[in-house]
């Protein structure tokens, strides 16, 4: 019997996480920018709301990383083997084994 492998283009179910924290690393950084004083940020970058900027592109990252995270976990999750889905439809679609088809008490014809 073979057993049944991924195609080689899967990505491993193990590392779904790996998106979302190394997202997290680069939205900290910005959100820590963001909080430098208002002052600093406009002479350095030369735009008045580079702190809303920063901010949001924080979010942004953070956001991306973890969805990135939670679509990857969703697409690798174990799925039951197509033959197992086959027995099991086919087991509820039998009739029950402890039936009596046919046989009625206390009705006797004549």
């Amino acid at each position: 019997m073979a057993k049944h492998s991924d195609p080689p283009h899967a990505l491993p179910h193990a590392l779904w996480w790996q998106p979302g924290v190394y997202g997290s690393v680069p939205a900290v950084l910005l959100w820590i920018v963001a909080r430098l004083p208002a002052d600093t940020l406009v002479s350095v970058f030369g735009i008045s709301y580079a702190a809303a900027l920063f901010n949001h592109a924080g979010d942004t990252v953070f956001v991306t990383g973890w969805v990135a995270s939670a679509v990857w976990l969703w697409f690798t999750r174990k799925k039951p083997d197509n033959a197992k889905q086959k027995a099991a439809a086919d087991a509820d679609k039998a009739p029950p084994a402890s039936s009596h088809h046919g046989h009625h008490r206390g009705h006797h014809p004549g």
